[in-house]
């Protein structure tokens, strides 16, 4: 089978996007596929060519213009020359062309998959393009329905993180070795964007920080929102307890001294960074949004609250910094039975779907 990914990049800063489809393109390659990956380029090519992933270069950001329409002709020749089987399309733009240059400019007779990353988006619609379509969760299974999409496209396929090709390079060992930090860490791994939920963490750190004064917010992540982050940081009781780490690449270490990481979110997908959490062994608190109630097992391997609640947060946080036994309780249980969270189980996944596609063609 000979599978093309396409995304808009495969940066290495951060995003959930390149990321995930990053480690799926990987795996693939490892069990044997012919796999290649078409992206505007990024932090991680060295990574896909490592694992016999072919990347071509092909610039896929339409406010570029008359350049964008030469990446269309650069798109059918590829499609034209190397007729693959199966097109996995990760972004909006991504989805369309494919389609369209399938459908109406002679590209190939490729089965078109399609993954809805960013499901909290009216344009995600869009990703309706493929001929079966990949949502990360049941919760989003639900409301693509509810937005007309048909139930036979819809596969629910959860990201997988664990034995990620991007995080071999990390000595697990040490980690799994390395003890939490003596200071009581509160860590978040977040884009600084409103919706993250990042100033509703802060408000809630201000409403304890009296009381735990060993306690410290470590904010690791970049965003547009940062300047209005840190103002509200300063003007919060404990704001000398607050640090804006910035992004960091590799943040398991940063995870695995941390006791608490909190995911404050009002919307959300199935974020990536709560199951690093969990395989660090952090207890988590995270709010009832998207599929994070699925990623922590309906609540049973982290504390669930609503989103936009500071003051519930506040509480989950004193419950945890109050009483060392219940917080050893919740680290024990983000860490357990963590298989399902596999980057084989994605890949295998994702391939039965290819599979069953292409039969159904």
């Amino acid at each position: 089978m000979r599978i093309f990914h396409i995304a808009n990049e495969v940066v290495s800063t951060g995003n959930g996007i390149s990321n995930s489809a990053v480690d799926l393109a990987c795996v693939q390659s490892e069990l044997g596929f012919d796999v290649s990956f078409i992206s505007s380029g990024g932090g991680y090519i060295d990574l896909l060519q490592h694992h016999k992933v072919n990347h071509y270069s092909v610039n896929l950001y339409m406010r570029s213009g008359l350049s964008f329409l030469g990446s269309i002709n650069k798109l059918g020749g590829l499609m034209q020359e190397y007729k693959p089987d199966i097109v996995h399309a990760h972004t909006m733009t991504a989805a369309v062309l494919m389609r369209v240059g399938r459908d109406f400019a002679k590209f190939g007779q490729y089965g078109l998959i399609t993954t809805v990353h960013n499901e909290w988006r009216s344009s995600s619609n869009l990703m309706n393009a493929g001929d079966r379509v990949i949502v990360l969760s049941e919760s989003g299974r639900r409301a693509f329905e509810s937005r007309g999409f048909a139930k036979h496209k819809l596969h629910v396929i959860c990201h997988g993180i664990l034995q990620s090709p991007r995080r071999r390079t990390e000595i697990l060992a040490q980690l799994e070795n390395s003890m939490p930090d003596d200071r009581q860490i509160i860590a978040t791994v977040a884009g600084l964007y409103k919706r993250k939920g990042i100033g509703d963490l802060i408000c809630a750190f201000g409403k304890l920080a009296e009381t735990f004064t060993k306690a410290e917010l470590h904010i690791i992540g970049w965003g547009p929102d940062e300047k209005y982050l840190r103002k509200l940081a300063s003007e919060s009781p404990g704001s000398e307890r607050i640090h804006f780490r910035g992004f960091i690449a590799k943040p398991y270490k940063e995870l695995k001294k941390s006791s608490i990481f909190v995911l404050a979110s009002h919307t959300e997908a199935f974020p990536l960074a709560v199951a690093e959490a969990r395989e660090a062994g952090c207890a988590i608190i995270a709010t009832t949004v998207g599929g994070v109630p699925e990623l922590l097992e309906q609540g049973r391997a982290g504390i669930l609250i609503p989103p936009h609640q500071p003051d519930v947060l506040a509480e989950a946080l004193r419950r945890l910094l109050g009483d060392r036994a219940e917080l050893e309780k919740w680290r024990s249980a983000a860490c357990s039975n963590l298989n399902w969270l596999s980057c084989k189980r994605m890949a295998d996944q994702t391939i039965e779907l290819y599979r069953s596609l292409l039969q159904s063609r």
